[in-house]
């Protein structure tokens, strides 16, 4: 019979009761499908019918309500603002105004100062001109007045009317009056005078035109018509000479203002404007001489019913 080995005996201490036992292994969960996130504040609304991956409903964002309309103004302030806005154009239109005047005045006095005997009338017509006149010798302004700048002049022409219709259409005017008060000159803006504004049309033949109107011209002294024809033709002359022409343009010229505003004589008129006419060609300055001449014609010679070239 065959023997039965016994089995040896275990070395050491015996193992702890399971400690053959493996531990289970852990195991991952399947993924969960991702729930859909709510929709942006700044995305569109998704339709209600559409679903997710699980057949959950979709989120609907409702659109904001429409903000309330903007309470009305309380009653009053529209009117308010138009009533501000209309005086405030009101005080603008009235500065304007005022600088013009001030502007006319200003103009008006440096003009007067020359000549305080004489009566002037001044204004801004609708096409942004200004005109000036006296009531002389239909509008004629002499010699000795300068003219400021800017300034129009009425075309030499015979004339009848007060001294404001001369102006003609204007928008604001200014007069003076002898006696009338002046600002001192030291006082005064500086005002800048200017030539140009006598000029107007040329006269033809203006030398010899000159010459004839000199000629046995009752008032006026033989020495006019020499110094006529020598200023016209460049020839010479002296010193002297000039000197007593001037002389003799002071004295009609003082008789014409002593006998103003009560009566004008028209004949000193015309021989204060022949002799103008003659001392601005000696000082070379042509469209005075032009200018004088033109008028003389205009009040003398069309009045006697004479053709002038």
């Amino acid at each position: 019979m065959p023997s039965t080995a016994t089995p040896a005996a275990p070395q050491g201490p015996l193992p702890a009761y399971g400690a053959d036992l493996r531990p289970p292994t852990a195991t991952t969960p399947a993924a969960q499908p991702a729930m859909p996130t709510a929709a942006s504040p700044g995305s569109a609304p998704v339709h209600p019918s559409a679903g997710t991956q699980l057949n959950q409903p979709a989120v609907v964002r409702q659109a904001p309500a429409a903000a309330s309309t903007a309470a009305p103004a309380p009653a009053g302030l529209t009117e308010n603002a138009v009533a501000a806005t209309t005086t405030g154009a009101m005080a603008g239109a009235s500065a304007v105004v005022t600088q013009a005047q001030q502007r006319l005045n200003r103009l008006l006095d440096a003009v007067a100062r020359q000549e305080p005997k004489l009566r002037w009338a001044i204004g801004d017509r609708d096409d942004v001109t200004t005109v000036l006149a006296t009531d002389l010798a239909s509008g004629w302004i002499p010699p000795h007045v300068e003219i400021p700048t800017g300034i129009k002049l009425l075309k030499p022409g015979n004339r009848t009317r007060p001294l404001d219709a001369l102006l003609g259409e204007t928008t604001l005017t200014a007069a003076y009056a002898p006696g009338q008060y002046l600002p001192p000159a030291e006082d005064a803006q500086p005002t800048q005078m200017s030539i140009r504004a006598r000029d107007t049309a040329d006269v033809e033949d203006l030398g010899w035109e000159l010459a004839q109107a000199t000629k046995w011209r009752d008032g006026l002294p033989r020495l006019a018509h020499t110094l006529a024809k020598a200023a016209s033709t460049g020839t010479g002359y002296l010193d002297s000479e000039v000197e007593l022409l001037r002389e003799h343009l002071a004295t009609v010229a003082g008789k014409v203002l002593g006998d103003y505003p009560d009566h004008v004589d028209t004949a000193n008129v015309g021989n204060w404007q022949l002799l103008a006419t003659i001392d601005a060609l000696i000082k070379g300055e042509k469209t005075a001489a032009n200018y004088h001449f033109a008028w003389f014609q205009a009040l003398n010679l069309a009045l006697k019913g004479e053709v002038h070239r």
